[in-house]
């Protein structure tokens, strides 16, 4: 028995509408996945962007602190730690001079004890 063109045909058709009554329900799951999918991708863009301008307000209050209570803070550290040290370094080449002088006049005390003793 040999099939005809026509009920090659009609096997395609058959097969066609079998296969449709099969594909749509995963048609269906298929649409309703990507909907979810892109309730998912919405809903997390908006807490991203939540999350995204919590930070940026909490950097900015960060930035502010920093101008305007930390960096005036550390000026004035900056500035007392510079002058202590001008003034520390001042008082050493000083110091070294007021050794130098005291071990001379310690020279010139031992030579006149010297002296004085050998008159004595």
């Amino acid at each position: 028995m040999a099939l005809t063109n026509d009920d090659l045909l009609a096997i395609s058709q058959l097969l066609d509408v079998k296969l449709k009554a099969e594909i749509q329900p995963i048609k269906n799951e298929m649409q309703t996945l990507r909907n979810e999918i892109q309730a998912v991708k919405t809903e997390l863009h908006g807490e991203i962007q939540a999350v995204k301008a919590e930070l940026q307000a909490e950097i900015h209050q960060i930035k502010l602190y920093q101008e305007n209570i930390m960096m005036p803070r550390l000026d004035t550290i900056e500035s007392c730690y510079t002058s202590t040290y001008n003034r520390y370094k001042d008082s050493v080449e000083g110091y070294e001079m007021l050794q130098e002088d005291n071990k001379l006049m310690k020279d010139i005390i031992m030579e006149h004890s010297r002296q004085l003793q050998k008159l004595a």
